[in-house]
């Protein structure tokens, strides 16, 4: 495990998460411009899938994390960014934590 981290490891996961908060922020604001020009399900629909993406960033991060961990063989915060990666698909999938 290296005590200094690569430069490249904070400038890829920080592309991810800008990358993730701008998609998300113009594919809402194209919903309610559309909303404003076409009645309907159409805006609802981007502007669902804006708040989708908003949501999958963060598994994004993780993932991206995770690959670039053991790419640098830093086992340790691999398997740690794999576990939560696992507890976040396994969260998603079965609602756990929902009443």
């Amino acid at each position: 495990m290296s005590q200094v981290r690569e430069p490249e490891f904070d400038h890829t996961v920080g592309w991810v998460l800008r990358l993730g908060a701008f998609g998300c922020f113009f594919i809402m604001l194209a919903g309610l411009i559309v909303g404003l020009f076409v009645s309907g399900y159409l805006s609802w629909k981007i502007e669902r899938a804006g708040v989708l993406l908003m949501l999958a960033t963060p598994v994004v991060r993780v993932l991206v994390a995770c690959i670039l961990f053991f790419r640098e063989k830093d086992w340790r915060y691999g398997w740690i960014s794999l576990g939560v990666l696992v507890i976040l698909l396994l969260g998603t999938l079965f609602g756990i934590g929902e009443h």
